[in-house]
């Protein structure tokens, strides 16, 4: 009977050693597994959201098409340069969306703002230096728990750009808002007539955008410089223009600027006037005083 007893006992702890060690070997080999099958490479993360690579090579087949579609096609790597991409950045714009106090679709936004643009930027300039042809660039920002999320991709001298989510709970899928219409300004670097590879149809209907980088950076060099924000120190009179042929906003301006610099002159008479008392002040208090104290001499006393 004892026997029987330790063989079950020993056949029990065996099988409780096998189901330890089973969950501790499953977690690692699920990690394993994911990290396998995923399609993204991460580039960079912060704050603000995170940039990726995302592999497009192996989609399979369709309930569209019943034969594997066309392989992604993208001229990468590709080296951009900062200013451009922060330039389309910077140029993208949304409109169709309803925001509280505003009439439906009759505004345009900034798809995304000055610090996110300046925040993935870099990022995005990096991905491309490190992208393959069967990879294209994904972008997500969170703003206040909303998620942006896009991707764009180089091919030949055409920038694409696609908009999957646009201020989208984490529960939410592809969600975006029906009207919603992806724009970008200056126009004239948008390329209207776009032919879209063959892959994209498989895809959700999604709005997109495509940028001739060469025009965009013809654009970019041929536009003039910021204005310099520093104001000079000193006022100068301006030049005399002859008050014929001027108009009374003109006229109103140019007596503006003449009051200016009589107030100006006048204080800076003021400082000189100051700055003289305060010198002859303290010349007066460094001098010696000159005023002495006179002996009188005394009489002789009479003798007698």
């Amino acid at each position: 009977m004892r026997p029987l007893i330790r063989r079950i006992l020993t056949a029990h702890f065996l099988s409780l050693h096998l189901r330890a060690a089973w969950m501790i070997v499953l977690p690692g080999l699920l990690m394993s597994a994911c990290s396998g099958m995923s399609t993204l490479t991460p580039i960079g993360e912060g704050p603000l959201g995170t940039v990726a690579l995302e592999r497009l090579t192996s989609r399979g087949a369709t309930a569209k098409y019943s034969s594997p579609f066309t392989s992604f096609q993208a001229t990468h790597p590709a080296a951009l340069p900062a200013p451009l991409i922060s330039r389309v950045l910077a140029g993208l714009s949304v409109s169709g969306v309803d925001r509280p106090g505003r009439t439906a679709g009759q505004e345009i936004y900034s798809l995304l703002s000055h610090e996110e643009a300046e925040f993935l930027a870099p990022l995005i300039v990096s991905a491309f230096a490190q992208a393959q042809p069967d990879q294209r660039v994904r972008f997500e920002v969170q703003d206040d728990g909303l998620r942006t999320q896009g991707s764009l991709y180089l091919h030949q001298k055409t920038l694409r750009l696609s908009l999957s989510h646009y201020r989208s709970t984490p529960a939410q899928g592809d969600a975006r808002p029906p009207a919603l219409r992806l724009t970008f300004n200056p126009t004239q670097a948008l390329v209207q007539q776009d032919t879209p590879q063959s892959w994209m149809n498989i895809e959700p209907a999604q709005p997109r955008v495509a940028i001739a980088i060469d025009i965009l950076g013809q654009l970019s060099a041929a536009s003039p410089a910021p204005a310099d924000k520093h104001i000079a120190a000193t006022v100068e009179p301006p030049q005399a223009i002859p008050a014929t042929g001027r108009s009374p906003l003109q006229q109103e301006l140019q007596a503006t600027k003449d009051l200016v610099v009589k107030q100006a002159n006048e204080l800076q008479r003021l400082k000189e006037e100051l700055e003289s008392v305060r010198r002859q002040l303290a010349e007066k208090e460094n001098a010696p005083s000159k005023a002495k104290s006179k002996t009188i001499p005394r009489k002789p006393s009479p003798q007698p």
